[in-house]
C-alpha cells in the first residue's frame, strides 16, 4: 500500500500546508480574497479544458492544489478576531473598569488559587459582541459558585492570560489562544451585579445530567479515588482527581486514558459494533448497525460536555465507524483523511492542540503499522491472539506518538507496554462496566455487590498504575528533541516502515539518507549548545541568577540547593537546554561572567563606592537607595529589577532610569532577564 496514491492524503496535506504557512506569515484576508478569485478562475477554464482530454491534466492538478492551499490560509485567516467586528477585542480597552454580560460555557479543571470557567461575552456596556474569554474566581471567595449556562452581569476590566516569565516554561497564553480564548477577567462577590438563569444549551442540559449522575453514584457508595475515576473515564471531568493519582499516571505513560477521547471513544465503538451486531440481519442492517453507532457515539460526546477533545475523538470515530464496516484498509486510511479534512475545515486552530496532532498520529500508526507487526506471528489461541493483538497495537501506536510525546512532555515511559497489556483490557471493562453501573443507579435499582466489585476493579488500577509509576529504572525523562529533530524522527520512522513493507534500492537509499540527515542535525545543534548565558530568572520574593557554560550551569541565589534542585522552572531550563552538570551557590554583591562586570544591590543598599562603569546592575528585595546617585556613581549600562521588589520601588525606579536615558528592565513584566 503506497500512501502517497491516495488522493485524500495529498489533498489534506496541501490544506494542512496551506493553515502552517498562514499561521507563520500573516497573508492578509484582502490579498487571499483577490488570489482565491483569480486561482478559482483559472480553476475553472483548466477544468473545461482538461475533461476533453483523454490523459491527465498536469495544470490542472497543479491549480487544484494551489487552491487548497489558499482555502487552508482563508480558513485559518477568517477565525482570527481581528478580521470579525463583532468580536470583543475591537470594543474594550484593557485598563478601563466596563460592564460585562457573560454566560458561563465551561467548568475548568481549578488551579492551586482560583476556579476556572469558559465565559462567552454576549454584551459590552450596550454592545452586543461575541467571543470567549478565561473567567478566574479566586478559592478565597468560596461562597461563589458557578453552573454552565447561568447569565452573568458584572463590572470588571480586562487583562492579558500571562506569558511565561522564565525561558522553556509551559506557555498557558498561547495555548488558551489556539482555543480562541485572549484575555481573562477575576471576579469577586462585589463585582458581580447579577446572576440569572440563561437559555438551556447542550452544554447546560449535559452538566445537569453529570451532576444527577454523581449524584446517583454517591447515594450508593462510590465515592474517593472511585468516583474520581468514573468522573475521568466516562463523564470527562477531572477536577476531583487527587495530584497523587494524576503524577501515578502521568509517570506510568497512561496520564492519556484520564481525558476522555480517541481511546475511550475507539473502546466504546468496538462495543457498540458487537452490541449491534444482531442488527445486520435484517434488511439494510449495516446501514442500520452504522447510524446506531454513530447516534450513541454522539450522546456520549453530550453527555460528557462536547470538549474539543471528545468532539475530535467522536467525529473521527464516526468516520471510522463506516470504514471499519467496509473491512478495506484503503477505506479506512482515506476515511479517517477525510475526518482531519473536515476537522481542520471547520476549527483550522485544532492543527496546533496537541490532543489534535497525538490522536490522528496514534490512530494513523495504528491503522498503517499494527497489520504489519501482526503479519510477524501467528497466535496459536484465543488468549495468545488477544495478548499479540493488544502488543502490536500499542507498539505502533507508540511508534507514531512515541517522538511528538517526547517533543511535548520531555520523558517516555519504558513500561508502556506492560502497561497497556493490563490497562486495556481492563479500560473496556470499567468502560462497560461503569456504563452499566450508571444505567443501575439512574434507576435506582444498582445492587451494592455490583458497587463493591465495581469499586474493587477500580481500587485495583489505581494500585497497579501506582506499582508501575515507582519502577524508576524504566522511566526515562530529561529527554528533548528539537522540532528539526522531531520531523527527522517522523522521516526515518517512515522509511524504515517501507523498507520493512517491501526492500528496495530506493527505499534503503532514503533510509539511508534520512538517518544520515537525522545524525547532521544532531552534531549541528550540539555544536549551537556551546554558549555562555548569564539568566536572572523571575520568581517572586527572590533573586536567581543562572550561568550557563556549554553543559554547566550554576545558580546564584538565597535558596538552599535541593529547593534551588527541585526548583519547577530551574528543572525545565536544565532539560531544555541541554545542561549535564548543575551546581548552587550564594549570590554576590559583585561578580563577573563572560566579561561583564555585574553589581547586585540587596535590601541593606549597600554598593560598591567610587566611580567605576559596570555593565549590570541588578535590583534585589527593594534597596533603599537614591537611584540617581548610584548611577552617577557606578554608570551602569543596564539596570534590572527582578521578582523580589516592591512594584511601587520599580514604578520609581523606571522613571529615573527613562530620565537618566538607561535601560531598565523589569522581570515581573518582561520576563527573565537573558544575555549572552
Amino acid at each position: 500500500m503506497r500512501l502517497v496514491t491516495f488522493t485524500s492524503i495529498k489533498i489534506t496535506l496541501v490544506f494542512l500546508l496551506g493553515i502552517l504557512c498562514s499561521y507563520l506569515f500573516d497573508f492578509g484576508l484582502y490579498y487571499l480574497h483577490i488570489s482565491i478569485s483569480i486561482v478559482f478562475l483559472l480553476l475553472f477554464f483548466v477544468w473545461i479544458r482538461a475533461r476533453n482530454q483523454l490523459f491527465p491534466d498536469l495544470h490542472f492538478g497543479f491549480i487544484s492544489y494551489v487552491c487548497l492551499f489558499l482555502l487552508g490560509a482563508w480558513v485559518y485567516q477568517i477565525h482570527q478576531p481581528k478580521y470579525h467586528s463583532s468580536h470583543y477585542t475591537k470594543h474594550i480597552t484593557e485598563s478601563d473598569t466596563t460592564i460585562l454580560q457573560l454566560k458561563i460555557r465551561e467548568e475548568l479543571k481549578p488551579d492551586l488559587y482560583n476556579t476556572k470557567y469558559i465565559a462567552k461575552i454576549t454584551g459590552i456596556s450596550d454592545k452586543e459582541v461575541s467571543g470567549n474569554i478565561l473567567l478566574l474566581i479566586s478559592k478565597d471567595s468560596n461562597t461563589i459558585s458557578l453552573k454552565v449556562d447561568e447569565v452573568l452581569l458584572v463590572k470588571t476590566h480586562f487583562s492579558q492570560i500571562p506569558t511565561p516569565k522564565n525561558p522553556y516554561q509551559f506557555d498557558y497564553a498561547s495555548h488558551m489562544h489556539q482555543k480562541g480564548i485572549y484575555h481573562q477577567i477575576r471576579l469577586d462577590k462585589e463585582s458581580i451585579l447579577l446572576i440569572t438563569k440563561g437559555k438551556t444549551t447542550i452544554r447546560g442540559t449535559s452538566a445537569k445530567i453529570r451532576n444527577a449522575i454523581n449524584q446517583k453514584l454517591k447515594e450508593n457508595n462510590l465515592e474517593g479515588n472511585s468516583l474520581a475515576l468514573v468522573n475521568a473515564l466516562l463523564l470527562g471531568q477531572r477536577q476531583e482527581l487527587s495530584q497523587e493519582v494524576y503524577t501515578n499516571f502521568a509517570s506510568a505513560g497512561v496520564v492519556h486514558i484520564l481525558a476522555v477521547s480517541g481511546l475511550h471513544v475507539g473502546i466504546l465503538m468496538l462495543l457498540l459494533r458487537v452490541l449491534f451486531k444482531p442488527l445486520e440481519r435484517l434488511p439494510r442492517g449495516n446501514t442500520i448497525k452504522i447510524v446506531a453507532i454513530v447516534l450513541f457515539l454522539w450522546m456520549f460526546a453530550c453527555i460528557t460536555g462536547l470538549s474539543p477533545s471528545v468532539l475530535r475523538a467522536v467525529t473521527m470515530f464516526s468516520f471510522l465507524a463506516y470504514a471499519l464496516e467496509s473491512n478495506r484498509e484503503t477505506g479506512t486510511i482515506n476515511t479517517l483523511v477525510a475526518s482531519a479534512f473536515v476537522l481542520l475545515l471547520v476549527n483550522p486552530n485544532l492543527l496546533f492542540h496537541v490532543g489534535f496532532q497525538m490522536s490522528y498520529l496514534a490512530v494513523f500508526a495504528i491503522v498503517w503499522i499494527q497489520p504489519k507487526l501482526a503479519k510477524l506471528y501467528k497466535p496459536r489461541n484465543y488468549f495468545d491472539k488477544l495478548l499479540w493483538g493488544i502488543l502490536t497495537v500499542t507498539i505502533a501506536a507508540q511508534i507514531g506518538v512515541g517522538p511528538l510525546s517526547v517533543y511535548y512532555f520531555n520523558h517516555f515511559p519504558g513500561l508502556f507496554f506492560i502497561t497497556n497489556l493490563v490497562i486495556l483490557p481492563f479500560l473496556g471493562i470499567v468502560l462497560g462496566g461503569g456504563i452499566f453501573i450508571i444505567i443501575l443507579a439512574s434507576f435506582n435499582s444498582l445492587p451494592e455487590l455490583f458497587t463493591k466489585i465495581y469499586t474493587t476493579i477500580l481500587e485495583s488500577l489505581v494500585q497497579f498504575i501506582s506499582w508501575v509509576a515507582k519502577q524508576d529504572t524504566y522511566y526515562f525523562e530529561n529527554l528533548v528533541l528539537s522540532r528539526g529533530q522531531l520531523f527527522l524522527y517522523y522521516v526515518v520512522i517512515t522509511a524504515v516502515i517501507l523498507c520493512f513493507q517491501k526492500i528496495s534500492f530506493n527505499r534503503i537509499l532514503y533510509l539511508l539518507f534520512s538517518v544520515v540527515c537525522l545524525q547532521g542535525i544532531y552534531i549541528f545543534e550540539k555544536s549551537q549548545n556551546n554558549y555562555k548565558e548569564l539568566v536572572i530568572f523571575h520568581k517572586s520574593r527572590n533573586t536567581i541568577v543562572g550561568l550557563k557554560d556549554d553543559k554547566q550551569l550554576k545558580v546564584l541565589s538565597s535558596l538552599d540547593p535541593a529547593e534551588a534542585h527541585r526548583e519547577k522552572f530551574l528543572k525545565n531550563y536544565r532539560v531544555k537546554a541541554k545542561i549535564k552538570t548543575f551546581e548552587s551557590g550564594s549570590l554576590k554583591n559583585i561578580f563577573s561572567f563572560n566579561g561583564k562586570t555585574i553589581v547586585v544591590v540587596d535590601s541593606q543598599g549597600v554598593y560598591p563606592r567610587g566611580s567605576i562603569s559596570i555593565d549590570l546592575l541588578i535590583l534585589s528585595n527593594s534597596p533603599p537607595l537614591h537611584l540617581e546617585r548610584l548611577i552617577d556613581s557606578l554608570c551602569p549600562k543596564i539596570i534590572v529589577a527582578d521578582g523580589s521588589n516592591y512594584t511601587t520601588y520599580v514604578q520609581r525606579w523606571r522613571k529615573t532610569s527613562k530620565k537618566r536615558n538607561i535601560d531598565f528592565y523589569y522581570t515581573g513584566k518582561e520576563g527573565a532577564f537573558v544575555i549572552r
